[in-house]
């Protein structure tokens, strides 16, 4: 993944020498193809350049219009780049390379604020627009490429990493008390704050314009959140989801090198793999070749789905490449605090190390992913009140016989009823319930410090939900919440940190704009029937995937990179109550009783139910604003991550 670095000025004042080299210094893995700055008066960027397609090798970046007006730096790829590029041309657009860059620009030029609604893809961006004296920035539709800045009213400081902005000119290093009470309590509530004060995230899907007169924003994309795709015959979705997922996987294989696959053993990931390979047999696929990359685990272990893996690749007739995961020492992961000035990525997100060490090996620059199908294809038991509000009585008793085969009818009739039924009550008695529901979940998290708990109580009773309950289709309104969610659009920023120190480019085929598009726009019972989840996805590509994976109801799970750490005491006397540090850091988010008390939960807690992600929040709470010493980071090398 590419970097991006601006510093703008609005008050008159200059960027000082080595300022916007020092932000680009600061992510220096995103530009192992080299690094370029330009200084244009009050205004200086810089650019990381990886090379990911053939297209990408013929721009460079900082990237300016004729006449300098205009001047963009961008991290990311489009996927509509043949129907964009056609569009401009026939709005006369001059194009003078075939770059991703190149058709931003000239989007930018043809629609102004709106451009992004003209983009498809994964992107983040800057533009400088000189005619209006303005700075403008955009993120994709599910924040897939990292977007920071901070902007204090004069100057506005841009970087794709955390640590890039705070290697910005005057730029004040706070702690964020309120993050750090989300983050130990494992409770992400804030959709745009990092743990400085000041340093936000770029919302996806929002374009944002900063000068003299403030700040503008406008969201340029939203999903369907009412049913509209609508067939005779499960047979027509079929065909449609097959269509649309095999142009999902085709428009993120572009690349002039050798794609690289993840292949889990679960649906998603296998089926991504095994579509790529029947593309390049079909001569489909804009890649020539496609590698697969898998974990070796312990055999045995829940996290062990080698056999899954190995017969998806006897199923395509392809090898697959299997990686010993990755599990470091804490002192890797404190200096990766140190280094990144950012709360430490999740074990079970680090263990991807060598299987992505093994890909850039194997000459690769790009791996596709299959996040985004436990997101959009599990689906609920919400079809239940999607057919009653659609008076389709017939579909609503198949279900609950459907159900009724595999539950029971006792239990199928509390589903129809708590899923269908209660949704027909009136709008204030279910508001009451909600209200009631919320406020049995803020109980106050005991291990953190009277003062976070107090944030935290705050931060809860702010973001309880409460915009969503205008969605009236329910299944849609849990999948926009899912969209929504801050969790996981900061671990998507971790790992495309972690895979741009790797090397590589990570992309993501089931979170695309068409995608989910379909997703919300096509009936819950295509995702979930009979108890079987992601139905539709099953049914489509069952000749595809061997029955071993396309009938698979299990799901592997990594406990055991946190179980490294936290399966004894060190963890918690060592690193989180008697670490002596700046202003005692760790006594002003944790409470020592507490803790111990979580800790014995952990202890106690049969597998699957232990408090892994507070626990782990609260050793990254202990370490991530220590003072900091770059020293620490400073050998972890693209090699050595």
């Amino acid at each position: 993944m590419s970097g991006i670095a601006a510093i703008i000025h609005f008050d008159g004042g200059v960027t000082g020498p080595g300022q916007i080299e020092a932000m680009t210094a600061a992510m220096a893995y995103r530009g192992p193809d080299g690094t370029s700055h330009r200084t244009l008066g009050s205004v200086a960027m810089g650019h990381c350049q990886l090379h990911t397609t053939a297209e990408s090798l013929e721009e460079t970046q900082p990237l300016a219009n004729e006449d300098d007006s205009l001047i963009l730096i961008m991290d990311g790829w489009l996927s509509n780049w043949l129907e964009l590029r056609e569009d401009l041309l026939a709005r006369g657009a001059v194009l003078r390379t075939r770059s991703d860059a190149e058709l931003v620009l000239r989007a930018y030029e043809a629609w102004g604020d709106q451009c992004p609604a003209h983009i498809d893809g994964e992107f983040a961006f800057v533009i400088w627009d000189g005619r209006r004296g303005e700075a403008y920035i955009a993120r994709d539709h599910a924040g897939l490429r990292p977007l920071h800045y901070h902007w204090d009213g004069a100057r506005l400081v841009v970087g794709s990493d955390i640590a890039a902005v705070l290697a910005g000119p005057d730029v004040p290093q706070v702690p964020n008390l309120g993050m750090a009470a989300e983050i130990a309590a494992g409770d992400w509530i804030s959709a745009d704050e990092t743990v400085w004060q000041g340093v936000l995230r770029g919302i996806p899907a929002r374009w944002m314009r900063f000068g003299q007169s403030g700040v503008t924003s406008g969201e340029y994309w939203s999903p369907p959140l009412e049913v509209s795709l609508k067939y005779q015959t499960d047979e027509e979705y079929f065909a449609h989801y097959r269509a649309m997922f095999a142009d999902c996987v085709r428009r993120c294989s572009r690349t002039h090198l050798p794609m690289a696959a993840a292949v889990s053993g679960g649906l998603d990931s296998s089926a991504i793999f095994a579509m790529a390979h029947d593309l390049l047999r079909r001569g489909e696929l804009p890649a020539p070749e496609v590698k697969g990359y898998t974990y070796q685990t312990p055999a045995g272990d829940p996290s062990d789905e080698l056999g899954y893996a190995r017969d998806v690749a006897d199923h395509v007739g392809a090898s697959v490449e299997e990686a010993p995961l990755f599990l470091p020492e804490l002192d890797w992961f404190k200096a990766r605090i140190a280094a990144d000035r950012d709360a430490a990525p999740y074990p079970n997100t680090a263990m991807a190390g060598n299987l992505g060490r093994t890909l850039v090996r194997d000459g690769c620059r790009i791996l596709l992913n299959g996040e985004g199908g436990d997101e959009w294809l599990t689906g609920k038991w919400f079809y239940y009140a999607e057919q009653l509000r659609a008076g389709d009585w017939r579909s609503f008793f198949r279900s609950w016989r459907d159900d009724s085969a595999v539950y029971g009818r006792l239990r199928a009739s509390r589903l129809a009823l708590r899923y269908g039924a209660a949704y027909c009550l009136p709008q204030w008695f279910r508001s009451w319930v909600g209200k009631r529901r919320i406020s049995a979940a803020t109980d106050d998290a005991h291990w953190l410090s009277p003062e976070l708990q107090s944030l935290l109580t705050q931060r809860r009773a702010a973001g309880t939900g409460i915009q969503f309950r205008g969605i009236a289709n329910l299944a849609r309104r849990a999948m926009y919440m899912e969209l929504q969610q801050s969790f996981g659009r900061i671990v998507r920023d971790h790992l495309s940190r972690q895979s741009a120190q790797l090397g590589f480019d990570l992309r993501y085929p089931m979170f695309s704009r068409q995608f989910i598009e379909f997703a919300f726009a096509t009936p819950e019972r295509l995702r979930l029937r009979g108890g079987v989840t992601k139905f539709i996805h099953r049914k489509s590509l069952a000749d595809l995937l061997p029955d071993s994976v396309a009938n698979r109801t299990s799901k592997g799970e990594f406990s055991l990179a946190f179980a490294k750490h936290l399966g004894n005491t060190t963890v918690l006397t060592n690193e989180l109550l008697t670490a002596t540090v700046l202003n005692n850091w760790p006594s002003r988010v944790l409470s020592p009783q507490g803790v111990g008390q979580l800790y014995q939960r952990y202890l106690d807690a049969p597998a699957g139910e232990k408090p892994i992600w507070e626990l782990w929040g609260a050793f990254m709470c202990a370490n991530v604003f220590l003072p900091t010493d770059a020293a620490l980071g400073r050998e972890l090398t693209n090699g050595e991550l």
